[in-house]
């Protein structure tokens, strides 16, 4: 019952964020997230260089990698959940409290695992194009976006950089995982991937969709019960 009433609670958050995020316009949100990106541009600058400093932690270190990324992860999600509440964006708080939340609990659950000795090549793969595309994100940045978007994309600080780059490190999880945290992740980002394709023109968008779909798919009870995306032997780090 208590596990019900949980998916229950969930669905209705679901529910109450994409209804919000339907009482803007496309005009007003753009407006909104120009403005946001414009002036964080420090701290993203400040963000990526942190994003790059775990990453590479990460894969020096593999004792310390699940806490860092750990650690990463749920920065770039408290960072989105308090500049959206400074600038009043009603939909951002919930979505990056619930996701802030739900990484804290796995963690002390520990279902929050990266250990790429255990992992086939698909989630690297899905993995490393969500993190390539979350750090350089080609939308929001002024022109040269190329080269912008490697320093100061709005990744913790707005939605589809940090969930794209969120769901890419749960792409790179092993079990045991949280099967609450990958769902709520991938619905959410895959919905805003169809939101900023076809509501903001952010064709880039198309990436969280594949990444997403991909967790949906690793969540199938048809595929998680075998070795498709695990396996025992082959090291990686």
């Amino acid at each position: 019952m208590r596990k019900k009433i949980k998916w229950i609670v969930t669905g209705i958050i679901l529910l109450v964020i994409f209804v919000m995020t339907m009482t803007k316009t496309p005009e007003d949100i753009t407006e909104l997230l120009t403005r946001v990106t414009s002036e964080l541009t420090l701290f993203s600058t400040y963000v990526h260089a942190i994003f790059l400093a775990v990453a590479v932690a990460g894969l020096l270190f593999k004792k310390t990698r699940t806490v860092l990324f750990f650690l990463f992860i749920a920065f770039i999600s408290l960072s989105a959940t308090i500049i959206s509440i400074i600038y009043m964006i009603l939909p951002n708080i919930l979505i990056f409290a619930t996701i802030f939340i739900l990484i804290i609990t796995a963690y002390y659950k520990k279902e929050l695992n990266f250990e790429f000795s255990k992992m086939k090549p698909v989630n690297i793969f899905f993995g490393i194009l969500g993190v390539i595309f979350g750090f350089w994100y080609l939308h929001w940045v002024e022109t040269p976006i190329l080269l912008n978007a490697l320093f100061n994309s709005p990744l913790g600080s707005i939605n589809c950089p940090t969930l794209l780059t969120i769901c890419a490190f749960l792409c790179l999880t092993v079990k045991p995982r949280s099967l609450m945290l990958e769902f709520v992740t991938a619905i959410i980002t895959l919905y805003f991937g169809f939101f900023g394709i076809f509501r903001l023109g952010a064709y880039v968008d198309v990436i969280l969709i594949v990444c997403a779909l991909f967790l949906i798919m690793r969540l199938s009870p048809s595929l998680a019960g075998n070795d498709i995306f695990e396996k025992e032997s082959i090291e990686y780090a």
